[in-house]
């Protein structure tokens, strides 16, 4: 059997890398009195990208349906605690989140998010092709830089393994 060379090894991690530069870390104050609506308005999510929901100890987070997010019902897909927790964006179409504390829910602590199938040649929150971070997210613009730091540095070491293999 022969063993690939080190320019199919390096394409081969260059071709698993690839997708991680489109996916969006969406960083949440999970907080009542924010307008989860007006927050969402301005986003496209993808599957890929994730959301870090930070809360203090008065709040929890639950993954629901349509139905329990309507009515701010207790019957929940998935439930965090523990202040900070990343929810990946898994599959397509509406995801719901509600805080089951007290009328919590019922005062506005709930959010959807429609999330679209694929990842665009750029984020679509991206102008000219570039990611565009919250305002104040360092977490984001960090997984950017390192995202494309990686793909950068494959792109120009895979021609000189080429040379070298």
């Amino acid at each position: 059997m022969a063993t690939p060379s080190i320019t199919t090894t390096a394409l081969l991690v260059l071709l698993l890398l690839a997708p991680a530069v489109f996916a969006v870390d969406y960083p949440i104050s999970w907080t009542l009195g924010t307008n989860y609506d007006d927050w969402v308005s301005d986003k496209t999510f993808f599957v890929g990208d994730t959301l870090t929901f930070t809360y203090g100890p008065s709040h929890s987070l639950s993954v629901v349906n349509k139905a329990t997010y309507d009515t701010c019902g207790s019957d929940a897909q998935k439930n965090f605690n523990g202040g900070s927790n990343t929810v990946p964006l898994e599959v397509a179409g509406t995801m719901y989140f509600i805080c089951p504390e007290g009328t919590h829910c019922s005062r506005g602590m709930k959010l959807s998010v429609n999330v679209s199938d694929g990842a665009p040649p750029a984020h679509a929150s991206s102008p000219a092709g570039t990611p565009k971070p919250e305002k104040g997210t360092s977490a984001a613009t960090s997984k950017y830089n390192m995202n494309f730091m990686v793909i950068g540095g494959s792109l120009l070491l895979a021609p000189l393994f080429a040379l070298l293999g």
